[in-house]
């Protein structure tokens, strides 16, 4: 071989090694395991040969085999000694010996610069985190990867990990993504110390948590113990912003600052994991999409669904479908088929009183792939609109997911059918049938200011006598109010749709003035929607005794500032919770007894009036 072709080799073998250190940790890893496992192999059967015909095979045979093995991954090597033993000796066996010592070396040089490299990443984000944005995650797990890695895709800055159950693989895939894994004491535990670790002190300096463990309890804990630091530290809430998986929502409250909290954060979205999935499948797949409607804005069928599954996450898509199903001339129904009903709706039924009362909410204790289900099913086809299977068992979803796709074509029916579980959320294409899931761990979701930036607006437009910004407006808006605005922009599309017009229609030419009738029934379907949505959060219409005591403190100033006689957000009563004709009655009530004169209806016809603005103004931002 000439020596223009030895260089030539050596340096494509060289490069090729020194590539192969830029490949993924978890695909190195791999690599280096199996490359362990075969220079071993190999150095055992190269010296092993060599000693047992070097020393008569005697126990100094095994002592020096193991040595040299060993040496052989530190750089050292015998071949010189071992080439000298017939069989050992030829060019083809001495490329082998050589290129297995190579790969040694070449296996621990990978494991340093692995490590090494790993290290100084982390340290590299440790001293950058003074001077770029800080996102931190607690909860290390599936979902929250995910998440983390659509959101560094969106937005620079250094992200952190916080969990103390991080194996080797997922750390190195933290490490992939640029990012870094806290597992220490005071990361898990935050106090004033682990704030200063991170640059966090009075300033200008902010930062988002986010809690994705897979524990919704843990989450608040340690959104409680990092609210305390904050305190401690004196750090202001606007420079902490906090979205959370919980199992109660209303801890939202106590965490953000505003009047009458003593939160550490301005912003708060605070989420149980089955509301969450609720709120991605409405938000992707709203119910009026499969409604039809007049010119005058009417729906021109009732609401029809069914749910298959009643545990957690069939009673969120139950409260949300009620929220979003809600269209003038339009009545709710649903059909809930469970096995065990009686055992598991108490506490639903028991916290939001109001929803069986006011809905069409009808319970089977079935099969759901029994003849009396097939049965109703063939009944209803050509009247449903939204099916949703929730059984909690994936397999089981995925089984009658695909008995019902397959009868409902059969019989022409246009419902709309999904699939809902800690997947996601699984749609069937009309023409393929071909399933087709969406993750709800998107940054359009739990990035607060993303998913809110139309509830800000909302917010505002109720506040613009104040002559302040929507920050200003939003910071002081107390959490429940929080969560009525996104229910209020979640719904606009309805509105929309219901309209006839588009939102680019809207957004340029406003509503027509020539259609009077449609804006009336829009300001109705608006008050069907707000009924929903505070019967659905626990809220029950005002006895007429509370109300005239409520109204009688009210003249006397005894009510907290702010309160209204109609409204007690404490027990969960308001009086505007009637028919759109009753609420011209409660006008009457309001001002013989408190004095007060309000005009309800018209709250409505304004929440539809400001419509084309928000549109406007969200497209500006």
């Amino acid at each position: 071989m000439e020596l223009t072709w030895v260089w030539i080799l050596s340096a494509l073998l060289f490069a090729g090694l020194l590539i192969s250190l830029g490949f993924q940790t978890r695909i190195m890893n791999k690599i280096l395991g199996f490359l362990f496992l075969f220079v071993g192999a190999a150095g055992l059967g190269f010296y092993g040969y060599a000693y047992f015909h070097l020393h008569n095979g005697s126990v100094l045979a095994v002592a020096k085999t193991v040595f040299w093995v060993f040496c052989m991954f530190l750089g050292r090597n015998d071949i010189g000694t071992i080439s000298k033993v017939p069989g050992l000796s030829g060019d083809g066996i001495q490329i082998l010996i050589y290129f297995t010592h190579l790969l040694a070396l070449f296996a621990t040089a990978s494991t340093v610069v692995t490590n090494v490299g790993a290290k100084f990443i982390r340290s590299l984000n440790l001293l950058l985190i003074y001077r770029r944005k800080l996102t931190l995650i607690y909860g290390v797990n599936e979902s929250s990867l995910r998440f983390a890695g659509r959101l560094r895709e969106q937005e620079k800055g250094i992200f952190v990990f916080i969990d103390s159950a991080a194996d080797a693989a997922v750390n190195s895939r933290i490490l992939q993504m640029g990012s870094i894994l806290l597992n220490d004491e005071s990361a898990l535990s935050p106090k004033v110390s682990f704030l200063h670790r991170i640059g966090l002190r009075p300033g200008d300096k902010k930062i988002t948590l986010y809690c994705l463990n897979e524990d919704p309890y843990a989450n608040t804990r340690y959104a409680e113990q990092f609210q305390d630091a904050l305190k401690e530290a004196g750090i202001r809430p606007e420079q902490c912003r906090l979205t959370m998986l919980v199992r109660d929502p209303a801890v939202g409250g106590v965490l953000q600052a505003g009047e009458g909290s003593d939160g550490a954060f301005s912003e708060v979205l605070a989420m149980d994991p089955k509301d969450l999935l609720a709120r991605s499948m409405i938000l992707d797949h709203p119910p009026c999409s499969t409604m039809h409607f007049d010119e005058n804005g009417c729906a021109g069928e009732d609401f029809e669904a069914l749910i298959v599954g009643f545990g957690r996450t069939g009673q969120a898509v139950l409260r949300h479908l009620i929220m979003n199903g809600q269209f003038e001339k339009s009545r709710f129904h649903a059909m809930v088929i469970t096995r065990d009903y009686s055992k598991s709706a108490g506490y639903f039924f028991s916290r939001f009183r109001g929803l069986k009362d006011r809905y069409d909410v009808r319970f089977t204790e079935d099969n759901a792939r029994s003849l009396s289900v097939y049965s109703w099913l063939e009944a209803h086809s050509a009247d449903l609109n939204y099916i949703v299977i929730c059984t909690g068992n994936e397999r089981e979803n995925n089984e009658i997911a695909r008995e019902y796709t397959d009868f409902l074509k059969e019989k022409n029916c246009r419902a709309l059918l999904l699939q809902c579980s800690d997947a996601g959320i699984t749609s069937y294409d009309a023409h393929d049938g071909l399933p087709r899931t969406e993750d709800p761990f998107t940054p359009d979701i739990l990035n607060g200011r993303r998913i809110d930036a139309m509830a800000r607006l909302i917010n505002h437009s109720y506040n613009l006598s104040k002559g302040r910004s929507a920050e200003e407006d939003w910071a002081d808006c107390d959490y429940f109010s929080r969560m009525s605005c996104r229910a209020s922009a979640d719904f606009i599309p309805a509105v929309l749709k219901a309209s006839g017009l588009s939102a680019e229609e809207v957004r340029k030419n406003g509503w027509p003035a020539d259609r009077p009738e449609m804006m009336e029934n829009l300001a109705r379907t608006e008050h069907l929607r707000w009924n929903a949505f505070h019967l659905s959060m626990g809220f029950e219409p005002m006895p007429e005794a509370l109300l005239e005591e409520r109204a009688a403190a009210f003249k006397k100033g005894e009510l907290k500032a702010g309160e209204k006689p109609g409204k007690d957000p404490e027990h969960k009563y308001h009086a505007c919770l009637v028919s759109w004709e009753g609420l011209k009655e409660l006008d009457r009530k309001e001002e013989a007894l408190a004095g007060r004169k309000t005009d309800y209806q018209q709250l409505d016809r304004d929440n539809i009036a400001m419509i084309p603005a928000l549109l406007r103004e969200e497209g500006s931002e």
